[in-house]
C-alpha cells in the first residue's frame, strides 16, 4: 500500500503513485492544496467529469432519482411488499432483448415478489402547475419501451413518482399510474422538452397517491387466473398455502394458540395467509376449547 498524489491544475488532474513515505519527497509538485491519500496502485483517482460510471453523480436530478428508489425500498417493505431489484446492466438484459424482435424495451427497478411480480419503475420529478392542478413530465420513449417490455413478458409496469424538491425526493408523496392507463388514455397532453425530447405531461389526478394501485393492480392479476395459478401467485407469498393441514400441524398449532401466539405470528411459523389460520382455528374449534 502506498501513497497517492493528486493535484488538479488547468481543471485537469495530476496524478503520481510511490511506495514509500519516503518517495514523497522526490514528488515535485506537491502543494499546500495537494490531496494525498495512503491505498493500493489501483485505487486511482478521476474526475467525475471523465468517467461513464458516475458523470451522472454530478447532476441533482440524478442523485434524487437514486435516493427515490432507496426511499420507496424503505417505505415499500414496511407495507408488507418483498421487493427483488433489477439489475440494469447490459447483459443481464440480453435474455429480453435477444428474443424482443428488435423491439426497445426498458425494465423497472423492482419486481414485487409477493405481489404477482408487479413491476416497479421509480422515478423522482419536479411537479410544476398547470390548469390541472399539479403535473410533472414523463418521456414518451420511455413509455413506450415500457409497454413493449409489458408485452413481451406479460407483467403490468407502475410507475412510482416521489416530488423533486431541491434534488431529494419527498418523502410524503408518492404517486403510481400504470403503463396500461397511459398508453390507452386519450386525455394526456403531449410536448416537447427542449433536450429530452416528447413526454407526456401527467396531471396528479391521473395517478393513484399512495401504494394502494399496487393492490388493485395485483387483484386484477388474480381475476384473470386459473385456479391453479392463483395458488401458485399465492404460494409466491405463502410457501404453504393451499397445502393440506396434517396431524402434526393441528397439534403444532393447538399448541401454540394456547401458548397465545397471535394470529400474525402463527401467519408467519406456518406460512400460510391469516385467513387460513383463523379458519383451522375455528376448524378444531380451538377458541371453543381455549377462548381467545
Amino acid at each position: 500500500m502506498g501513497f497517492h498524489i493528486v493535484n488538479i491544475e488547468n481543471k485537469k488532474l495530476k496524478h503520481d503513485y510511490v511506495e514509500t513515505f519516503e518517495e514523497l519527497a522526490y514528488v515535485d509538485f506537491i502543494t499546500n492544496d495537494t490531496i494525498i491519500y495512503q491505498g493500493e496502485e489501483h485505487w486511482k483517482p478521476f474526475k467525475v467529469s471523465d468517467s461513464k460510471q458516475y458523470e451522472h453523480f454530478a447532476k441533482g436530478w440524478f442523485r434524487a432519482g437514486i435516493q427515490a428508489q432507496e426511499l420507496f425500498k424503505e417505505q415499500a417493505s414496511s407495507q408488507g411488499y418483498i421487493l427483488e431489484m433489477l439489475n440494469q446492466d447490459q447483459k443481464s438484459f440480453k435474455s429480453y432483448t435477444s428474443n424482443a424482435k428488435n423491439l426497445s424495451i426498458k425494465r423497472g427497478d423492482f419486481l414485487i415478489r409477493n405481489f404477482g411480480n408487479i413491476e416497479i419503475d421509480v422515478k423522482c420529478r419536479k411537479f410544476g402547475e398547470s390548469s390541472q392542478g399539479k403535473t410533472f413530465d414523463f418521456k414518451c420513449s420511455d413509455a413506450l419501451k415500457h409497454q413493449n417490455m409489458q408485452n413481451f413478458t406479460n407483467t403490468p409496469i407502475l410507475i412510482a413518482v416521489y416530488e423533486n424538491k431541491n434534488d431529494s425526493p419527498n418523502e410524503d408523496s408518492i404517486y403510481m399510474f400504470s403503463i396500461n392507463k397511459l398508453m390507452s388514455s386519450q386525455t394526456i397532453e403531449k410536448l416537447t422538452r427542449k433536450g429530452i425530447g416528447e413526454c407526456y405531461r401527467i396531471p396528479l389526478s391521473f395517478t393513484t397517491e399512495g401504494f394502494s394501485l399496487i393492490d388493485e393492480t395485483y387483484k386484477s392479476i388474480i381475476k384473470k387466473t386459473t385456479i391453479p395459478e392463483f395458488i401458485e401467485i399465492q404460494r409466491q407469498k405463502y410457501k404453504n398455502a393451499y397445502s393440506k393441514w396434517t396431524e402434526e400441524d393441528d397439534k403444532k398449532l393447538e399448541l401454540l394458540y394456547c401458548e397465545g401466539q397471535t394470529i400474525n405470528e402463527l401467519s408467519k411459523l406456518f406460512e400460510r395467509n391469516n385467513g387460513a389460520i383463523r379458519s383451522r382455528i375455528k376448524k378444531l374449534e380451538l377458541k371453543d376449547k381455549y377462548g381467545g
